[in-house]
């Protein structure tokens, strides 16, 4: 699974909650990365294998929206990824690359210090990308997961009952005022 195998959206209105709930970025807050407004904040050294653990803790988890940031090379063709071919023989010519991926061009949610393509689909769907999802939360809103480009760790915002159940499972509070 990954967002290939995911819906792409261009229902950025989606989105439209976050960017007020941000800190400025420039102070390298944890409320700079995720929305700010939740009852609890905790940060957790693991991405993978939280979907299920939060589906329990929103009325939508079959309609999630995943933010994808959008400066990975992958998503934008062969121009911004390389191709290397290697042979013992000197006189070799390279077979041709193999075709092009196509890029994604879908609007963008843009938030004051990254641009995400948008997605949709259940929170199951989560799980097993090879980056991101960078940024996501079910329709309902009770909860937001950030894994930010420039950090090791992943940030959930929900409620506290949310937060004491990834606390058991490792993760530390935080707030959103605490540096990054």
């Amino acid at each position: 699974m990954g967002w290939k195998d995911v819906t792409p959206s261009d229902e950025v209105s989606a989105a439209d909650w976050i960017g007020g709930r941000l800190l400025p970025f420039r102070d390298a807050r944890i409320g700079s990365v995720i929305p700010t407004g939740f009852e609890a904040y905790v940060r957790s050294e693991q991405r993978l294998g939280l979907a299920a653990l939060l589906a329990r803790h929103t009325t939508t988890p079959e309609r999630c929206w995943f933010c994808l940031w959008d400066g990975y090379g992958n998503l934008h063709g062969w121009p911004a990824v390389a191709y290397l071919w290697a042979s013992d023989d000197p006189h070799a010519k390279p077979p041709p690359p193999p075709p092009p991926p196509p890029p994604l061009r879908k609007s963008r949610v843009r938030l004051p210090h990254r641009d995400y393509l948008l997605f949709t689909g259940a929170a199951a769907e989560a799980e097993g990308w090879e980056e991101g999802p960078n940024l996501w939360w079910p329709d309902d809103r009770s909860w937001c997961v950030a894994s930010e480009i420039d950090l090791d760790y992943t940030l959930i915002g929900g409620s506290r009952a949310l937060c004491a159940e990834l606390i058991r499972s490792g993760a530390e509070t935080v707030s959103p005022d605490d540096r990054n």
